[in-house]
């Protein structure tokens, strides 16, 4: 146990030093958490956790201090004849914040991927404020480019859950632009996506079940098909560092011409659990050899930077001095976290997968076995036993509450909150659509293994094990349910 909080102990202290040499103003207080991390004795369990995880609040709150003391210099209109440098030498240069360039961390986006980019394909990356304004800003744009009409529609086609990329399309959707959703096991036949403009994907999709795409079969389904979409779009938020880019694009190659375009949220794996800034990427390609049909990377590009602009969906000044921080975007961190991230919640749903009671399934791509290539995710879903739309939200609730109180009474920290990809570790139940009220549990474990993932996983094993939600309130009679759903929500359900 000792081993997992070195470990953490040590990359926390590398971070720092990374950030101590690129020196400013703050360097004295970057000086004192590098001694305060020297001196975290590992052998006392629960309570070097905790002070290893207050060290990463440290320097979280450390970077964003100094981002906010940079850009508050400047105006969202800034004088012009003052220079706001950051550490790494990117300069803050713009006449208004809403359209600035990010050119200094898009190229880092660029390098980031680069590696992964077989000869002969050309790649802009652009970032945006996240990963749905990234998502919005290339369909928008795609719909200006390609000028549907109501006899030619834009056809897309989307195999994915994510509840927001629903409403997104729903959104969209007009006389001249359709979509249709792909269910779980249809990707594999060419019929399910031919004739498509646009081709959107999950690679794991967002669901109760996280199905994961089966990428040798997709690919070779789209190869065969000649009215296989010209533009494929991939949401990587779950898997990012594990994509496998090479392999895709390689299997494009050669085609007719295609345009193929990465979107994320850069939030999560991106910043080493630190949450730093909201930021969303789009990564597109094209290959060079290919012409004619379809947009090519820079002509995308420079619409999408464009109309960022425009409508204000890029980083703010903040945003990129929070993100000036040398480590961010940096392949090896980037694999280093995420694949630490992964890995516990693989033994999480390792040790959750034979439990029955309370919980009915525990679901991850690691359990599946028919998964070729991708076999992971950075949350657990579990499913409840009782579950029937009259219970869902009670008893997703219940289980919440009981996480709270049991984390607390064994000296833990739990947080409950929504997303994934800290260094801690995080437990939530969201109600995807209020019209259909159903819990969806998650756990969402972090990048740092210790006594408190341990402890955790012991906690849900046991409520796991209960022989049912009667018994759970029984044995915690004082326990209150966490509500799911705002006050509106259940008086539009009651009426």
């Amino acid at each position: 146990m000792d081993d997992f909080l070195v470990v953490e102990q040590n990359l926390l202290a590398e971070l720092v030093r990374e950030i101590m040499e690129l020196p400013y103003e703050d360097l004295p207080d970057w000086r004192l958490l590098h001694h305060r991390l020297a001196g975290v004795d590992v052998t006392r369990g629960l309570l070097a956790e905790h002070e290893l995880d207050r060290a990463a609040e440290t320097l979280r709150s450390l970077l964003l201090r100094r981002a906010h003391a940079m850009s508050e210099q400047r105006f969202r209109s800034p004088d012009t004849m003052l220079r706001t440098v950051l550490p790494s030498g990117c300069e803050l240069d713009h006449s208004y914040e809403r359209n600035m360039t990010a050119s200094h961390l898009e190229a880092r986006l660029a390098a980031a991927v680069a590696e992964h980019v077989p000869t002969g394909w050309a790649l802009e990356s652009v970032a945006f404020s996240s990963g749905m304004a990234a998502l919005t800003h290339v369909l928008q744009s795609l719909i200006h480019m390609t000028h549907p009409t109501e006899a030619h529609p834009l056809k897309i086609a989307y195999w994915g859950d994510y509840f927001e990329t629903d409403l997104l399309l729903e959104y969209l959707a007009s006389s001249a632009v359709s979509h249709k959703k792909i269910p779980p096991s249809a990707l594999t036949d060419p019929a399910s996506f031919s004739g498509a403009d646009v081709l959107l994907v999950e690679p794991v999709r967002y669901s109760r079940t996280l199905d994961v795409l089966p990428l040798r079969r997709w690919l070779r389904a789209w190869a065969q098909d000649p009215a296989r979409p010209r533009v494929v779009i991939a949401d990587t938020t779950l898997i990012s560092p594990a994509w496998p880019m090479r392999q895709v694009l390689e299997a494009m190659a050669g085609r007719d011409a295609v345009t193929f375009i990465e979107v994320r949220s850069a939030l999560k794996l991106d910043q080493q659990g630190l949450e730093l800034a909201n930021l969303g990427v789009a990564n597109v390609l094209h290959h060079q050899g290919m012409v004619g049909g379809v947009p090519r990377a820079g002509e995308l590009a420079k619409v999408l930077r464009l109309v960022r602009g425009v409508t204000g969906a890029g980083p703010s000044a903040a945003d990129i001095a929070a993100l000036d921080a040398p480590f961010l975007f940096r392949p090896a961190w980037h694999r280093r976290h995420a694949g630490q991230v992964y890995a516990n919640n693989r033994y999480v749903a390792e040790r959750l997968a034979t439990v029955s009671g309370v919980f009915s399934s525990v679901v991850h791509p690691s359990l599946a076995s028919e998964n070729d290539i991708i076999r992971d995710a950075p949350f657990v879903i579990i499913e409840l036993a009782e579950d029937s739309a009259e219970d869902s939200v009670a008893n997703h609730g219940f289980v919440l509450g009981v996480l709270r109180h049991v984390a607390a009474t064994r000296g833990i920290r739990l947080v409950h909150g929504a997303s994934f990809g800290f260094r801690s570790h995080r437990f939530d139940a969201v109600i995807p659509r209020v019209s259909q009220p159903r819990g969806l549990l998650k756990f969402a474990a972090g990048s740092r293994r210790g006594p408190f993932l341990d402890a955790a996983a012991d906690i849900l094993a046991e409520i796991g094990r209960v022989a049912g939600m009667d018994a759970l309130r029984a044995l915690y009679p004082d326990v209150k349910e966490i509500p799911l759903l705002p006050p509106e929500a259940d008086a539009e359900e009651q009426s």
